[in-house]
């Protein structure tokens, strides 16, 4: 392997280690009562009353929500949101990060 060849090898995998992380921070959860996957992106300030989105794996779709409670119970965490794109009150079940 030439010098070259090796330098764009540690120069790939310094950018891999420095930007791969942020696309890894997704929050994943399920809603129970629409039986569906759910992830909030990294970015996010999920607590009672902040204006969220969060992604719906039924639909394939984003949703805004407002956020009217965050519960932590154990290894989860309960939110409750207002779906913006349908009025409808949903509960988030997120694995406790």
């Amino acid at each position: 392997m030439s010098i070259q060849a090796t330098m764009k090898t540690i120069l790939f995998a310094l950018l891999f280690v420095t930007y791969a992380p942020f696309t890894c921070l997704a929050w994943g959860g399920y809603d129970y009562s629409n039986s569906t996957f759910v992830e909030i992106e990294h970015g996010n300030r999920v607590k009672s009353g902040s204006d969220i989105e969060f992604f719906d794996y039924d639909d394939s779709a984003y949703h805004d929500a407002t956020v009217d409670s965050v519960t932590r119970y154990g290894d989860t965490v309960d939110i409750e949101v207002e779906d913006s794109n349908t009025g409808q009150n949903r509960t988030l079940e997120m694995e406790d990060q």
